[in-house]
């Protein structure tokens, strides 16, 4: 346990300082009044009192721009908080213009919910939890993505990424542990197919990983040159870790158990009870996995409902059968991933102490 709590204070000195060490240009504003421009279609002044910075409590005015069907396509009202860009000209005359809307305030609420059920819930295992997505997404955003924008090689960046959050993840929820071991065999077992078959069907398919609107605005908007393709099966491990930690270590927790509350039982029955076990997570992730996929492309299988374009040649088309293979080799991934963790973790669970366990 001293072990653990040593490791939890290391990983929340290490996210504190590149919380510190984050920066932005932009400014925080308070709505004061609302003015729509007559004659105009979604135009109007927005007068916004400066929070912070240089010119905090002065207030200046911001046209703004409401288009239907975009992102700019809210209502502000008095109090709201906004995000503007201050600029000054020769005259030292102070203008703003409107970024966003600010939406941290909910968010933080949110998290603060989040956070406290977690804590009620899930006790210092909870703590844990939430300690490794937040080293995972700061893995992403401060390694993965810079390393990549840098120019290096993006699968070998996306293993290394990925191997470092599966360990450090399972080592903040069940510490040094025999458990944490496994898990994080299983996990990169299950991980390194999903990777391998992305990789294999994407040549196959001849996947470029430039069908995606987000991925087109990189390269036209911001000029990024990649491999596109490798982007694309990066993001298939990334996606797929999560799952398979669970499946990974509810195997293995499940095994050890068993082995703790019947010491006597054999090798085989211990593998039998796994795969029974094994079974009954996998029909239910493989749908959460699909689901999850399916769900996140919902705009996309509308456009393709209700367009007249054939059922077997929109399955053709690069779009989907990038998210076919994602969900294929995801759930691929998973499902190969219990025989893997059952084996190791009834080998180990065998040749250890039960009261070790």
């Amino acid at each position: 346990m001293a072990k653990k709590i040593s490791f939890l204070i290391v990983i929340c000195i290490f996210i504190s300082i590149i919380v510190s060490a984050d920066n932005n240009n932009n400014l925080l504003g308070e709505v004061l009044e609302v003015k729509k421009v007559p004659e105009s279609i979604g135009k109007e002044i927005i007068k916004v009192k400066i929070l912070e910075g240089k010119y905090e409590n002065q207030t200046v005015n911001i046209d703004r721009e409401r288009i239907e069907y975009s992102t700019q396509d809210f209502d502000l009202k008095k109090g709201d908080h906004i995000l503007i860009e201050l600029q000054i000209n020769e005259d030292g005359i102070v203008s703003g213009k409107f970024i966003n809307i600010w939406r941290l305030n909910e968010l933080k609420k949110l998290s603060i919910i989040f956070f406290i059920s977690i804590l009620i819930f899930g006790g210092l295992r909870g703590i844990s939890s939430l300690l490794s997505l937040i080293f995972s997404g700061f893995i992403i955003i401060k390694f993965m993505i810079p390393y990549i924008l840098k120019g290096h090689n993006i699968m070998f960046i996306s293993i290394i990424s990925s191997s470092i959050i599966v360990i450090v993840s399972f080592l903040l929820i069940s510490g040094f542990t025999k458990k944490s071991f496994v898990s994080i065999l299983g996990t990169v077992g299950g991980t390194i197919i999903a990777g391998l078959l992305s990789y294999l069907y994407s040549n196959l398919t001849n996947i470029t990983g430039l069908a995606n609107e987000d991925v087109m605005f990189l390269v036209t908007n911001v000029g990024l040159e990649a491999d596109f393709s490798s982007l694309y099966m990066s993001s298939i491990l990334i996606g797929t870790i999560g799952v398979v930690m669970d499946v990974s270590m509810s195997i293995t927790s499940s095994i050890f158990e068993i082995k703790k509350q019947s010491p006597k039982i054999g090798f085989s029955s211990l593998m039998h009870s796994g795969f029974k076990i094994g079974k009954d997570i996998m029909s239910t992730m493989v749908n959460t996995l699909i689901l999850a996929y399916a769900g996140s492309s919902l705009p996309l299988i509308i456009i393709n409902v209700i367009s007249d374009c054939p059922l077997i040649e929109t399955l053709n088309t690069e779009l989907i059968a990038m998210e076919i293979i994602r969900s294929l080799c995801g759930s691929i991934g998973l499902v190969l991933t219990i025989p893997l963790t059952v084996f190791i973790a009834s080998h180990i669970a065998q040749k250890a102490n039960p009261k070790s366990l």
